[in-house]
Order: C-alpha cells, then sequence, then structure tokens
C-alpha cells in the first residue's frame, strides 16, 4: 500500500515546477503555514494549462483537509452500570432492593407483646358503639 504524499512532499515538488512554467518560485514554508498564501498558490497551479501542477494543487487540498472523525458504528449504547446490572434494557427485571420500613399493623394481626392477643379492626368499633 502506497502511504499518500505529506503537505511537505507536495509542496517541495509544486516548487520547481511553478519555477519552471511560470519563472516564478514559491515560498514553501509559507505555503504550509499561511491559508491565503496558500489559497493563491493553488489558484495559479490551476490556471497552467497541460502541467502537472493541477493534480499536485487537488493532492495538496485533500492532504490539508482535517481526518474524517470515526464513525461510531451503531448498536446499543453503553449504560452505566450501576443503572444496567438489573435490567435487559427493556425495563427493570428484579426490583430493585429497599429497604424495609417499619411494618404498619392491620386488623387481625397478632400484637408483639402478647402473641395470643390480636388487635380489633376499627369496624367493630363502630357496629358496638352505643346509639346516643
Amino acid at each position: 500500500m502506497v502511504k499518500p504524499l505529506t503537505r511537505l512532499q507536495i509542496a517541495q515538488r509544486i516548487h520547481p515546477l511553478m519555477l519552471r512554467e511560470i519563472g516564478h518560485a514559491i515560498e514553501i514554508e509559507r505555503l504550509l503555514t499561511e491559508p491565503r498564501y496558500a489559497r493563491d498558490v493553488l489558484l495559479v497551479c490551476d490556471a497552467v494549462p497541460g502541467a502537472e501542477l493541477a493534480p499536485l494543487a487537488a493532492l495538496f487540498r485533500r492532504a490539508t483537509l482535517p481526518p474524517a472523525a470515526t464513525a461510531v458504528a451503531p448498536g446499543h449504547a453503553q449504560q452505566p452500570t450501576e443503572w444496567s446490572r438489573d435490567t435487559s434494557g427493556f425495563g427493570v427485571t428484579h426490583p430493585p432492593p429497599v429497604d424495609a420500613p417499619a411494618r404498619a399493623h392491620r386488623a387481625g394481626d397478632v400484637d408483639g407483646n402478647s402473641g395470643a392477643e390480636q388487635r380489633q379492626g376499627w369496624l367493630p368499633r363502630w357496629r358496638d358503639k352505643p346509639a346516643p
């Protein structure tokens, strides 16, 4: 596989060709560092007919472009591990652990103190209340 030419290599090739074709040399350092100077030199290269300068100008422009950003492959986005450990991605598969709150007493529960005594619900209290 052939390595592409660097901007410096292309500029070093443009320099003698410009000197030979139009009798005017270019400043290689300015070509590499100043965008306006590079634009002017490349426009002159494009204007010279039948020479190797036009393809070199295109190569220089391509070498000047920033490298293409690497594309991320499509697919499932990574999730934070603390969220994704209990899920398949479609919802929580296991309920998250919760601290057990103090248990509320219901009618019919056995009181913890006596063991045999049951608590009375609120409905019988209202039924058995004497009328005023």
